[in-house]
């Protein structure tokens, strides 16, 4: 066997998203992820006008990404487009460990682990997926966004959750046993079981007999569990960051639905949303490592001028809102 072979090769680490007009938190959120340990990055675009796309084919040229820009016909949401897309692409690989997030939601492996560290706890338990916990994140009492999510900007959290239905995004490994890709975890082909499919949730216990239920429109995206939600990791999710990024996120609109403005994003979504009860500063503990590979990422000259082009759009577009 060669040193190729599937067989004899670390798995590969994917990071899979598609966005559109995520130019503020791209680099950011791209540095954040390679430094906890995802190897691929393979992000679909759409209709970008921030600048995003720019931004996301210099770092595709500087080899740090994967970039493919969609056009998505009438009627099909952005996002199902973009996954077929990338299914039929041939990126990804049998054995690769692959995982949906948007440009709002970080990864935090437990106790300052990494991405290797989830895989071993679900490949010790001879699982195929683990399906990890949303942590909502509020605005901190931020009118104004402060220019960084991984930061000690954002500290206000939701409760962690013990015992409510809260939903997740799955990390899993890519086989024929995956039909297809959903923004929250894998649509498993037809006649996979529990028995040939163990999947974990973020406590490291198996997930409900509902996760393999191919007769649900919606397939089941959440975990009910009494102890530990969050004990192989959790992912934060900045889903208003503060008031000036939601109303540009109004504008923009939402890629999981055919009509983006089909979702009402008003003042009480952003209330709903605003968790601040509780303290997260899991994520401090990467700041430092966080702004130097952006550093790195901006030593590449193309990238720098794509990243300072998206920054005056989005003072341009702020200053339209004042």
């Amino acid at each position: 066997m060669t040193s190729s072979d599937p067989q004899t090769s670390p798995s590969r680490r994917v990071l899979f998203s598609a966005q559109k007009n995520e130019g503020p938190f791209l680099l950011e959120w791209i540095a954040y992820h390679k430094i906890i340990g995802f190897t691929e990055i393979f992000i679909v675009s759409n209709d970008c006008d921030d600048g995003s796309d720019t931004l996301l084919d210099a770092l595709d040229a500087a080899g740090e990404i994967t970039h493919v820009k969609q056009i998505v016909p009438v009627g099909i949401p952005p996002q199902t487009h973009a996954a077929h897309l990338a299914k039929d692409s041939g990126f990804f690989r049998d054995g690769d460990w692959v995982m949906w997030l948007d440009a709002d939601e970080f990864l935090l492996p437990a106790e300052g682990g990494t991405v290797e560290d989830i895989i071993a706890a679900a490949e010790a338990a001879q699982a195929s997926s683990v399906s990890i916990a949303w942590r909502f994140m509020g605005d901190s009492g931020h009118a104004q966004w402060p220019g960084r999510h991984i930061s000690t900007a954002f500290t206000g959290a939701a409760p962690m959750w013990k015992g409510k239905s809260t939903q997740v995004k799955t990390l899993f490994r890519w086989s024929d046993a995956i039909e297809a890709l959903d923004i929250h975890r894998p649509i498993l082909a037809p006649g996979v079981t529990a028995d040939t499919f163990r999947a974990l949730n973020s406590a490291g216990t198996d997930m409900e007999p509902r996760f393999f239920d191919r007769a649900k429109r919606v397939p089941f995206n959440r975990i009910n569990v009494e102890k530990q939600p969050y004990k192989l990791g959790r992912v934060l999710h900045f889903s208003i960051r503060t008031p000036d990024m939601f109303a540009l996120k109004r504008q923009r609109g939402d890629g999981y639905y055919a009509n983006p403005q089909e979702v009402q994003r008003d003042d009480d979504f952003y209330a709903a949303k605003n968790f601040n009860a509780r303290e997260e500063t899991g994520h401090h503990q990467h700041e430092a490592a966080v702004t130097q590979e952006m550093a790195r990422l901006l030593q590449d000259p193309n990238t720098a001028r794509a990243a300072e082009a998206v920054a005056k759009t989005l003072a341009a577009k702020l200053g339209q809102l004042a």
